[in-house]
């Protein structure tokens, strides 16, 4: 039995948590990386022992072998769902995709555990509607979208991308940022820029030489996946390092159907092995894909999606030995677009219900403040680093100010009367500290009750999903003034005030 991490520890104790305070279906968050299937089986072989009947569903059917090679090792017995497998439904676990559920009839589990739960499909609502009073479990590491809130009673997120690349876990990263394809007045299909108008600016043959010259200039000779807009985008990528003098290959969804299947296993074992140096893909390796050597990431399809940007990168951040960092070359304006993959992630499930969005205080929570291209490097700077890390470039103040529509901002500044996000994650963060210096305790989730309500009453709502509510820092001095002013005001309006007892979030 492989030991459990610290951090893996965690997340079941959480999970635990979550199932006794706010109710039987709960979605674990973790970084790509953290070791998702590792806790899984972990929970499943403790469930076994307990004579439960557990169920652990794959969001591909190419990823049932990958998750029963990963049981054995832990020493559970299980079957296969799955057409050309013996049925062996008297075993206590069993493994199949979604697709496969989606074909069956759906039976009972005491624990189901549904891997890569952001995609929910309609078989995965048939079971959980099917097992009421069953244990769920969502697997993800970009629970973002819409509705999740719906099917899950909580979401549980015991630790950040940015703290398991600190302690180890994960590899660090650096971006560079050209500025490439033009997204301007893309039409949007399914929340996403449409794939064929986006592939036609892309596939452009100065693009796509410069993609590889820049592969060339900055991350030559490392393992590298890149995902293009579209087939053809993909394909001329290839034909373009080849021309180089670089191994690379094409892989799409339609190189797994019928004889093909082989010809796509024969391609990722190659680049496993290092016969392969490139593997140009569009759409199906941004999840569930297993590389630890890659130590690249060419992101050159534009998206909108948070999702989709966190996973592609995320392909890149893991941990091997020998690897001292990810290098992601982002010609797609992703990351100035959403972040970096170790920045804000919302704190909540989305319940499907639409925001308000008639406030500016909502409009601007929805923008937080995004990275910068370094003009002489392209290097990506972190929100507030003005300096580049990487060619020590200092730009002119002048430099510092973008357009915004009707007006001009500086970065990182707010108008009377606004707050940064920046501001309000340091405040929450600051009263945080506070009520842990005070010794009460955090609810399951890690936020402090007393925090939360505090700032809502300074911002006028609770913290927005882009905030990071568990965050603990230094106490403030403006978090002590509206604290001595908050004491001060109470006491005129003649409320009197109480010692608190450590407050919890349900």
């Amino acid at each position: 039995m492989t030991q459990l991490w610290e951090h893996q520890e965690l997340a079941i104790d959480a999970v635990r948590q979550g199932f006794r305070k706010t109710g039987k279906k709960q979605m674990l968050m973790l970084p790509t990386g953290a070791g998702k299937t590792h806790i899984a089986s972990c929970m499943i072989r403790n469930a076994v022992a307990k004579g439960l009947r557990c169920l652990f569903i794959c969001d591909r059917i190419e990823l049932i072998n990958q998750a029963s090679t990963r049981f054995t090792a832990e020493g559970i017995e299980h079957g296969i769902i799955r057409a050309g497998e013996p049925s062996q439904p008297d075993l206590q676990v069993q493994i199949c995709s979604v697709q496969t559920l989606a074909r069956r009839r759906i039976q009972h589990f005491d624990l189901a555990i549904i891997d890569e739960a952001h995609t929910l499909h309609k078989a995965h609502i048939r079971l959980i509607e099917a097992n009421p009073f069953g244990h769920i479990v969502g697997l993800s590491a970009t629970p973002f979208a819409k509705g999740l809130g719906k099917y899950f009673n909580g979401l549980v997120n015991p630790i950040t991308t940015r703290k398991l690349i600190d302690k180890g876990y994960l590899s660090d990263f650096v971006a560079y940022g050209p500025p490439t394809i033009d997204t301007t007045e893309v039409k949007t299909i399914a929340g996403d820029f449409d794939p064929q108008e986006i592939g036609q600016r892309a596939d452009k043959p100065k693009l796509v030489a410069d993609v590889v010259e820049t592969w060339l200039r900055l991350a030559l000779g490392r393992k590298t996946i890149c995902y293009a807009t579209n087939i053809a985008h993909s394909q001329h990528l290839v034909r373009e390092f080849r021309r180089r003098g670089i191994t690379a290959e094409h892989i799409d969804f339609s190189t797994g159907k019928g004889i093909d299947e082989a010809s796509r296993a024969e391609i990722i074992g190659k680049f496993k092995t290092g016969e392969i140096t490139v593997i140009c893909n569009f759409d199906i390796l941004t999840k569930g894909f297993d590389c630890p050597e890659v130590s690249c990431i060419i992101q050159a399809r534009p998206t909108k999606s948070l999702m989709i940007h966190i996973q592609q990168i995320g392909r890149g951040l893991r941990a091997y030995p020998g690897k001292d960092r990810c290098i992601i070359l982002d010609h797609a304006g992703n990351h100035e677009r959403l972040g970096f993959a170790d920045g804000f992630l919302p704190a909540h499930l989305d319940d499907g219900k639409k925001a308000d969005t008639s406030s500016h205080t909502q409009h601007e929570e929805k923008e937080p403040p995004k990275p910068k291209r370094c003009p002489s490097c392209d290097f990506l700077k972190p929100v507030g680093m003005r300096k580049c890390p990487a060619c020590g470039l200092l730009p002119a103040h002048a430099e510092d100010v973008e357009t915004a529509p009707g007006r001009l901002e500086k970065l990182h500044k707010s108008t009377k009367g606004q707050y940064s996000m920046e501001e309000k994650q340091t405040f929450l963060a600051g009263l945080n500290g506070w009520c842990q210096s005070k010794g009460w305790h955090p609810s399951p989730s890690g936020c402090y009750g007393t925090a939360i309500k505090i700032y809502t009453e300074k911002f006028g709502k609770e913290p927005s999903s882009q905030i990071n509510w568990q965050k603990v820092d230094v106490v403030t001095e403006d978090v002590r003034n509206f604290l001595k002013h908050r004491a001060i005001r109470k006491k005129k309006s003649g409320v009197h005030t109480r010692k608190v007892s450590p407050r919890t979030v349900e």
